[in-house]
């Protein structure tokens, strides 16, 4: 019985696709991953380091990131400090901000409406984003107050605890609830008022039939956030505004009553 001739390679079984969240190996170039866990180790309260803390920050060898420190640095993206021979992030990188702001058309049509309601309620006004796990402060007015929550540019905290967050999960559907629900630290599980993932879209239409989020913080300043969403035209929620207040200002009763009516009718306004 003549033997049995192995497949030829465009008869062969192909090879199995990756999972929908892992990333294709055919397409993906981890050294960009690598490049961009060097930029992402700084922070505000790392602001400086040497090659040594950007190692261990980044989880890269000390070789390796040397390579990616050397090659960003010629490129403009890192800077050196001579004196203490530290590097830190350089100007260029806000010229890929620009890019993107640029292509932001609901922020730009957004801006008077937030510069409006930081006048008319004199506290910290921000448009944040979803990114995953996270939501990201996008652009901020900071209060005209000196004491004040201070939310700079690029700050990012977990969704589901902040304000924010919930309202831009609104529309989440429950597996994506569950599956932000176990990745949560346990900490931030504790902020939130119910015991399992499985209340958490009822919890949420509670505040999506009042229009918007309020949540109070018990650390370092005693304040209190509400947000409310940006629709675009599709109907989808695609930004939350933000009003960021201490409570020796408006405790929570106060906010419910002057801010967010105000915060709401923003919000609104910078619809599509």
């Amino acid at each position: 019985m003549p033997s049995r001739r192995a497949p030829t390679p465009s008869s062969a079984t192909p090879a199995a696709a990756p999972a929908a969240d892992a990333p294709d190996p055919r397409l993906y170039v981890a050294s960009v991953e690598k490049a961009m866990r060097v930029l992402s180790a700084f922070s505000p309260e790392r602001r400086w380091m040497p090659l040594a803390d950007i190692a261990e920050a980044s989880g890269i060898g000390r070789s390796a990131t040397q390579r990616f420190v050397y090659t960003l640095l010629k490129l403009g993206y890192l800077q050196r400090d001579p004196a203490t021979r530290q590097y830190g992030l350089a100007v260029r990188l806000l010229s890929l901000v620009r890019g993107m702001l640029a292509g932001h058309p609901m922020l730009e049509r957004g801006q008077p409406v937030l510069a409006e309601l930081a006048r008319m309620t004199g506290e910290t006004v921000s448009w944040v984003e979803l990114d995953g796990d996270e939501i990201v402060v996008v652009a901020n007015i900071p209060s005209v107050h000196v004491t004040r929550v201070h939310l700079p540019v690029g700050s990012r905290y977990a969704a589901l605890p902040s304000s924010s967050g919930q309202v831009l999960l609104w529309q989440a559907e429950p597996a994506q609830l569950s599956a932000l629900w176990r990745r949560l630290r346990v900490a931030e599980r504790e902020r939130l008022p119910v015991a399992d993932a499985s209340a958490l879209g009822t919890w949420l239409q509670r505040s999506r039939r009042a229009g918007y989020a309020l949540t109070e913080k018990h650390l370092d300043a005693q304040s209190i956030s509400l947000s409310a969403p940006v629709v675009d035209v599709q109907g989808r929620i695609a930004a939350a505004i933000n009003v960021s207040t201490l409570k020796n200002r408006h405790d929570a009763a106060a906010a419910r009553r002057d801010l967010a009516p105000l915060l709401v009718d923003a919000a609104r306004r910078a619809s599509a």
